[in-house]
């Protein structure tokens, strides 16, 4: 008999399996991946290159005239950042013992992680990139503060930022940021407290919608959490330059008797506009 659906390698039955691995990866490394829809995105999956340069234009500024008198011209000098896609990857190896126990039902939980570990990996490093902008709100050692998140927020604008802005904070600081609010007696809020949808919820304050992530960077020897205020899209001072997505391949180790699930993705990332019409970076209290 010929041409079963096995798991033997190289079988219909492998392939099967990678697909359906590599999916439920794609799939995990992308819901949970926060940062690549809140920077700036260059994707160069159908070029022939892996880096991209990011210009940057000058503050260009008009002057009064005299009549009958030439003008003189401006030099336009841009500056412009280059970015480098690299490869990023993680594998894994399941034994033959464990799949026949388990079946391809085993692969979930197995592709879920790959993919959650992928998508922290591209936030982290996006996030990390913060450390370059120039301006900075918040004191070492101390709790991130509703007076802070009003700094950052007036830096940006300026600087002239364009919106709509976003800040990324780590659960500790958004934490902070509710006791803040909630002790509150600013006529802002109005009566002896808060309301509590938006101390509860903080998904939007003072125009900045508020975005959670474990993966901002410890700082200055993890005594302090840096998160992020800066515009959204495609005037953020973050850059994300995506050359392949996550890839899932099987390798077969037949004297180990297992598997390797091997997953890579090719991508690069940076900060492409440090000043404050990039970003700010909100340097508070580690947790």
């Amino acid at each position: 008999m010929a041409n079963e659906a096995t798991t033997a390698a190289g079988s219909s039955g492998e392939l099967v399996a990678a697909e359906i691995v590599s999916r439920l990866i794609i799939d995990a490394a992308y819901s949970r991946a926060v940062m690549p829809p809140l920077v700036r995105i260059a994707d160069v999956s159908g070029d022939s290159t892996l880096t991209v340069e990011f210009p940057k234009w000058p503050l260009l500024t008009a002057a009064d005239l005299t009549e009958a008198a030439d003008m003189s011209n401006t030099a336009v000098n841009t500056a412009s950042t280059l970015v480098t896609a690299d490869e990023a990857g993680i594998m894994i190896t399941v034994t033959d013992m464990l799949m026949n126990g388990a079946g391809l039902g085993g692969l979930e939980p197995f592709a879920a992680e790959l993919g959650k570990a992928l998508a922290n990996k591209i936030d982290a490093d996006l996030l990390s990139a913060a450390a370059s902008f120039t301006n900075s709100v918040g004191t070492s050692g101390a709790t991130l503060t509703e007076a802070n998140f009003l700094s950052a927020l007036y830096t940006l604008e300026l600087g002239n930022a364009m919106g709509p802005f976003v800040a990324v904070l780590h659960p500790y600081q958004v934490s902070n940021l509710r006791t803040a609010i909630a002790s509150s007696t600013g006529a802002v809020w109005g009566g002896l407290a808060a309301p509590t949808a938006d101390v509860g919820g903080l998904g939007s304050l003072y125009g900045v919608d508020i975005v959670q992530s474990t993966n901002c960077a410890s700082v200055n020897a993890n005594a302090d959490r840096q998160g992020v205020m800066m515009p959204l899209g495609n005037q953020s001072g973050l850059a994300y330059v995506l050359k392949t997505g996550a890839r899932t391949e099987f390798q077969r180790d037949a004297s180990l008797r297992a598997t390797e699930i091997v997953v890579t993705a090719i991508y690069g990332y940076g900060c492409v506009n440090a000043a404050s019409s990039g970003g700010v970076k909100m340097v508070t209290k580690h947790e």
